[in-house]
């Protein structure tokens, strides 16, 4: 992990030419938010200081560091690690005084640190160990050289990032080409091409610097020459073609005098010289390495730390370059790594055995947390091991798929099959043993996972937890679901019934329950809105009753360490009985069909629509009992009864009392009868669990057929709650929803924005077939992203049972027939498989099971996805095939290929399927363009509360229009977030993109640009490079190119160096827009105007109309009800008709124009009256071109005909401020764009836009 300092940094550097330039360490010596308090902060401030060292290294000059007292010492290594001059060397330790520094200690318990001292870098001898990190970290180096490492897993910790291929700031040198400004084919309006080649990053030159590293046979050392201090042997084969045998010893790295057959470890006698490090043996060895080291370590440089840091969780991507074997380069070091099955790769960082996942999660999560110190130690500490377990458990997956696992159970059937691999326990998505019978079978049994994470997720959100949870993820891989888990000490030792000591194990008929576990259950059901309840259990004979907390199918067990655990979380959120066959719902549930068959009985609310359901009712509580007191003073007024008025005046003081302690979930103390008659109103009108006060909370068992309630329980007042928050769910969240996608307030992009959304409202995606039937005849923009996503959806439940059946040597082949039946047209059943079917029986004498995709056509997977759609998601599709669904509801095929493909996990080659165009192919892919699969993956990501409340105070000074205070919030949470997370995290690009837009806000452009910037690739590194958040970072990016576009007018000529920065970010949105959604968006208008306004201003005219009149068609055709937009894309249509000479297009696009802007401000506004003259001016000139064209002479100069003046530079620009939803604020340098006006247009011209300016800066978007 990097140090503080140097985060803090990366995070403020400047952009230059497209990459961040590293600020000097002592420019860092303060964070510029004193003035930001959090709680605690106070008592935190006298305890943490920024300390400056020195650092001497062994190689190279001192240099300084500012850094927080309270990090680690081990952070410091990871800088000289970073640092050019000392990176090649890894073998040393630090010392202050002449005393060693231990590592995992922080800064200020270190005697003798002061601010000032000096760190001095001492070589250490070297181990097995030692040597082994040390060609890690060699090999590390040289692949900044290298190309995309074909040979590596799709699942890992390094992504590339598009955007850094992008140059944003050519140089003022270099004039700008036609070619640099001018859209690519595959981006211009109504392109059909969606190639998917253009969506990889183009990669660089090789820069190979040696041929091969590798590990010499004549390995391990002999005990006469380990007792001479030799280590290891290793032969590299360097770019000459030499083959140099080099032993580590102690001291370091020489070349000995073995040869091919013969062993001699002893030093060469032409080069005696011991290096510390092999980089260093290299260069003096090999002339071509000396050479091309110093490239490759500037092209690291060049690489910003956001571009170059590893993720701290693995990454995936759905596209690679095709499989060349011309390209396979010879890695020994790579072999050893990932084809040895028993490394599960941190050997080499640890002293003793495997890592044990469950204790080290369980002390980071106990760790204290009072002060905001000690929570950004324990944060960071438990994110880093929740991190390391996440990786750790995805090798351990597909090592378990690829076979190379022994389950602890082989004799039994394989979808029982369990697996311990690193101390973790891992287990299939499947029914072992009829468990989930009752409830659905293996489809229960798959969805109790995700629900069970759910109620993890929920128990770790508590603000001071008592009980311990596992650590947990979920992994899809080739269509089996993989649960991991960490290990409960003790709990493989014995039995499960001596084991729980809370909750039951037979489905609710016997119930044990612990009063420890009552006291540490109490606050967790108070703050997850659980309603403690009584039980009847049966054991031997005889009922008792007992008290739970939570759910009966909660586990609490005490592991042999102590620990109080609670697992089996699945039914901590009330059920949803709109998915509970015989379950009672509303009368408005009943009308819409429910409730409805499901494929299981486990479908429970999500925990955002519990929270806004409470909030829902307690403002209903509040403002019906309010309405019922002022009902009576009112009556009481009208009847003069002053006994009366005084009585209702006592109850409306006591109200605000009783308001508070129920806000607060307090019992409420009132002895008014008046109020106590309101509240028992109150309450009956809202459903309260009791009668007499506001009590909103859920019984997760009250529609649990196994369980007995007590008699004491009212059932039918919990269970009404329960139907009351389905109901709310669909007559106000649903409702809520599709009204926002038709006023395009919120705007989806991909299915994955679409799932966060709705995830936000508190809606589950089984309720896409419902939103999707009431957005089916609309014309949002959401219909066909909502449908295809039921379409997608459906088909991975289709072919994830396929997979499951499906021999691995058969993936590949399996997996592009089902994709050529589903985007394709195959009429027959897999020749391929048959023909290997036959080959198979004749080779083995016996029949060899081809899989069930064998039999696929594209009749039948359409009919088995129909049916999933209407089984699963109660969406009917009625078309005959997927091309007229398709064509009916204008959705594009490439993008509901995409979102299959990712959804599925599957790796295709980018390049060009022509899926969308109108040429039918019998066979769009091949067994070659199927690469690999990836697992999709979900965990419990833990996050800082501290951060999180400084974004939530950001965002409330935003609302207020603070906008100073706002952007120190921001920035103080990403200081937070940076010293918790590091750099990379995927909550890190939304934070920056909000602090470039309050930094614009302020004034700060170039700041905002740099904050923009590192949001972009931190977006495509971790999120995705077609994700939706990637395209919104993009066009949040455009924004702050152009303004600094309008900035630099002020410094250089018209037509400015920075047009074709801005156009390839804008070209590089719209391909991806056109890519994962098509283009009637409004995103994809808003790109459209932008392109559109861009080429107007430097006079390519004929491509800009193309692009105003996409984001004019687009505007329509999905009614955004923004109509000062339309009507500025209007008038520049209008005004490039004009400069083209088409006038008679420009009067009717004016005409249009006027017609809006009187339509939104009246007859009076200055907008129309200025629309007003520009009409007369086009008929004027119109009329003029006319006469001269019909009665033409010697002296005609037809170019003079369409000199209408554009409008000027400043005005363009306030018009893109305004496209781009950007508040129109004063920047610096625009009184030097008047200037550059002035010189242009004439001083006439230059009154008329400074009120044109003027005008505009007056003015909100809408």
């Amino acid at each position: 992990m990097t140090s503080g300092s140097e985060l803090k940094a990366e995070v403020d550097a400047p952009v230059v030419n497209g990459k961040d330039e590293l600020v000097h360490e002592e420019d860092n010596n303060d964070s510029g938010h004193s003035s930001i308090n959090t709680p605690d902060a106070s008592e935190d401030k006298q305890t943490d200081k920024l300390v400056k060292v020195t650092i001497q290294p062994s190689c190279g000059e001192a240099f300084d560091l500012h850094l927080s007292d309270n990090e680690l010492v081990q952070e410091l290594y990871q800088t000289l690690l970073d640092r050019e001059a000392t990176c090649h060397r890894t073998c040393f330790s630090l010392y202050l005084n002449g005393t060693a520094v231990d590592n995992y200690s922080e800064v200020r318990s270190v005697p003798g640190f002061i601010d000032g001292c000096t760190l001095n870098v001492v070589d250490e001898p070297y181990t097995v160990r030692d040597a082994r990190l040390h060609l890690r970290q060699v090999r590390e180096l040289l692949r900044f050289g290298l190309v995309q490492d074909q040979h590596e897993p799709p699942c890992g910790n390094e992504a590339q990032s598009y955007l850094a291929s992008i140059d944003l700031n050519p140089s003022e040198k270099k004039e700008s080409k036609q070619s640099d400004i001018l859209p690519p084919d595959y981006v211009l309006p109504g392109c059909k091409e969606r190639s998917l080649a253009h969506l990889v990053v183009p990669q660089q030159k090789e820069l190979i610097a040696v041929k091969d590293i590798a590990f010499s046979p004549f390995n391990p050392p002999p005990g006469p020459r380990k007792l001479r201090g030799d280590v290891l042997y290793i032969d590299v084969t360097t770019v000459e073609n030499r083959v140099y045998h080099l032993t580590c010893c102690t001291r370091g790295f020489y070349v000995n005098n073995s040869q091919e057959q013969k062993f001699d470890p002893t030093i060469s006698n032409a080069n005696k010289t011991i290096y510390q490090s092999v980089i260093e043996l290299l260069q003096n060895v090999s002339p071509g390495f000396k050479k091309v080291y110093p490239q490759i370590l500037k092209r690291r440089v060049e690489k910003s730390l956001v571009e170059r840091l590893p993720t701290s969780y693995p990454v995936s991507t759905w596209v690679a370059s095709p499989l060349k074997p011309d390209n396979y380069s010879s890695d020994s070091l790579r072999a050893i790594e990932l084809i040895e099955p028993f490394r599960v790769g941190f050997e080499d960082h640890m002293p003793g055995l495997l890592r044990d996942w469950n204790e080290e999660l369980q002390t980071t999560f106990e760790m204290p947390r009072k002060s905001l110190a000690e929570r950004a130690v324990r944060d960071r500490s438990y994110y880093k091991i929740h991190a390391d377990y996440v990786n750790a458990a995805a090798k351990g997956v597909q090592s378990i798929l690829d076979g190379n696992i022994l389950a602890i159970n082989p004799g039994e059937d394989k979808k029982t099959h369990m697996y311990i691999w690193n101390n973790i326990f891992f287990s299939l998505g499947f029914d072992v043993r009829d468990h989930y019978k009752e409830l659905g079978g293996d489809a229960a049994a798959f969805a109790a996972t995700s629900t069970d994470l759910q109620g993890v997720r929920a128990f770790a959100t508590l603000e001071d937890p008592k009980l311990n949870t596992l650590g947990m993820a979920i992994f899809d891989y080739r269509g089996y679901r993989v649960t991991a888990q960490s290990i409960i000490p003790g709990i493989l030792e014995r039995e499960q019934e001596q084991s729980v000591v809370y909750g039951s194990i037979d489905f609710g008929k016997t119930v044990v329950s612990d009063e420890k576990y009552h006291a540490l259950l109490e606050d967790a059901a108070q703050q997850l809105k659980m309603l403690p309840h009584n039980v009847i259990s049966v054991k031997d004979g005889v009922e008792q009753e007992l008290k739970l907390f939570t759910s009966y199918e909660a586990k609490g067990i005490v592991g042999n360490d102590g620990r109080k655990y609670v697992l089996d979380l699945l039914r901590s959120m009330p059920p949803d009985v709109h998915y509970l066959e015989d379950a009672e719902v509303s009368e408005t549930a009943k009308d819409l069909g429910y409730p409805r068959k499901f494929p299981h009985k486990l479908s429970a609310l999500r925990r955002e629509l519990v929270d806004q359901f409470c909030e829902s009712r307690l403002v209903m509580f509040i403002q019906s009992t309010a309405r019922k007191i002022r009902a009576l003073i009112t009556e009481a007024k009208e009847k003069n009864d002053e006994e009366l008025i005084k009585q209702a005046a006592e109850a409306e003081s006591e109200l605000s009392l009783v308001f508070v302690a129920v806000s607060e979930d307090r019992e409420i103390e009132t002895k008014n009868k008046i109020v106590q008659d309101a509240i028992k109103e109150a309450c009956a009108e809202i459903h309260s669990i009791y009668e007499d006060r506001f009590v909103i909370k859920f019984n997760p068992d009250c529609f649990s057929p196994n369980v007995k309630h007590a008699p004491s329980e009212n059932l039918e007042r919990q269970r009404r709650v329960v139907i009351d928050a389905a109901e709310y769910l669909l007559t106000n969240q649903i409702p809520e929803i599709v009204q926002s996608f038709k006023d395009c307030t919120v705007q989806p992009i991909d299915g994955n924005n679409l799932a966060d959304i709705l995830h936000s409202k508190g809606i589950n995606i089984r309720y896409l077939g419902e939103i999707g039937k009431r957005v089916q005849d609309t014309n949002s923009f959401a219909r066909p992203l909502v449908l295809s996503d039921i379409v997608a959806r459906s088909a991975k439940h289709v072919i994830r049972k396929i997979n499951v059946q499906t021999p691995v040597d058969q993936l590949v082949v399996s997996t592009s027939h089902i994709l050529n039946c589903l985007f394709s047209t195959v009429s027959e059943p897999s020749p391929v498989a048959s023909h290997a079917h036959k080959k198979s029986s004749k080779k083995n004498g016996k029949k060899k099971n081809s899989g069930v995709w064998a039999t696929l056509t594209t009749a039948s997977l359409w009919k088995s996805i129909c049916e999933e759609s209407a089984y699963y998601y109660g969406y009917h599709i009625d078309t005959e095939t997927l091309d007229k669904f398709l064509e009916q509801h204008e959705i594009q095929k490439t993008a509901l290929f995409r979102r299959v493909v990712k959804i599925m996990g599957v790796q295709i080659v980018a390049r060009d399927y022509q899926l969308d165009s109108s040429a039918k192919k019998v066979a769009a892919f091949t067994e070659d363009d199927i690469i690999n699969f990836y697992p999709i993956i979900k965990h419990h990501q833990p996050f800082t509360v501290d951060a999180k409340k400084m974004i939530i105070r950001g965002q409330h000074a935003m609302s207020l229009g603070a906008s100073r205070e706002a952007y120190e919030c921001i920035s103080e949470a990403i200081n937070i977030m940076t010293a918790v997370y590091g750099v990379m995290h995927p909550d890190m690009p939304q934070c920056l993109r909000a602090l470039a837009r309050l930094g614009h806000v302020l004034g700060e452009t170039p700041d905002a640009l740099n904050h923009q910037h590192k949001a972009t690739v931190m977006s495509e590194r971790l999120i995705g490079l077609d994700s939706g958040n990637t395209i919104i970072e993009y066009n949040s990016l455009i924004h702050y190119l152009l303004i600094c576009f309008q900035i630099n007018l002020a410094h250089f000529a018209f037509g400015a160096l920075l047009i074709p920065g801005s156009l390839r970010p804008l070209y590089r949105a719209r391909y991806l827009m056109n890519l994962v959604f098509g283009e009637k968006h409004p995103i994809m208008a808003q790109i459209d105007a932008n392109i559109g306004t861009i080429l107007f201003t430097i006079q390519e005219y004929d491509t800009a109309l193309k692009y105003l009149q996409s984001a004019d068609a687009i505007s329509k055709a999905i009614g955004e009800p923004r109509k000062l937009k339309t009507g500025l894309i209007s008038n520049l249509i209008a005004r490039t008709h004009a400069a083209r000479g088409d006038f008679r297009a420009a009067l009717v696009a004016e005409k249009e124009t006027s017609s809006i802007y009187t339509e939104l401000y009246g007859k009076n506004h200055q907008r129309v009256k200025d629309s007003g003259e520009y009409l007369r001016t086009l008929t004027q000139q119109a009329v003029t071109f006319q006469k001269k064209m019909l009665n033409p002479d010697n002296n005609t100069n037809i170019n003079e005909l369409f000199q209408i003046q554009p409008p000027p530079i400043s005005a363009l620009f306030d018009i893109l401020n305004i496209i781009n939803g950007i508040m129109i604020i004063g920047i610096p340098g625009l009184s030097n764009l008047a200037a550059l006006e002035k010189e242009q247009i004439g001083t006439a011209e230059e009154s008329k836009a400074t009120d044109v300016a003027a005008q505009l800066d007056n003015e909100t978007l809408d």
